[in-house]
């Protein structure tokens, strides 16, 4: 099943949100992890749909604004 930009901004963001509220040095880092292989993901479907990033901030604030079904 082929991810949307949608569904996977929700996820990413949804991983960065756990991140921010968790205390757990090993699930902080299990978290990272996933957070790395769901940016690099969203990187590449961006770049499918011809949506040009700067950097890995201006990727998150497009998913924030994507997930926020304000994109």
């Amino acid at each position: 099943m082929k991810e949307n930009l949608f569904d996977l901004a929700k996820e990413y963001i949804g991983v960065i949100e756990k991140i921010e509220k968790t205390n757990d040095p090993q699930k902080i880092q299990s978290l990272e992890e996933r957070r790395a292989d769901l940016h690099w993901k969203f990187i590449t479907l961006l770049k499918e749909q011809g949506i040009n990033i700067k950097d890995r901030d201006h990727a998150t604030r497009i998913a924030y604004r994507i997930a926020n079904e304000e994109l």
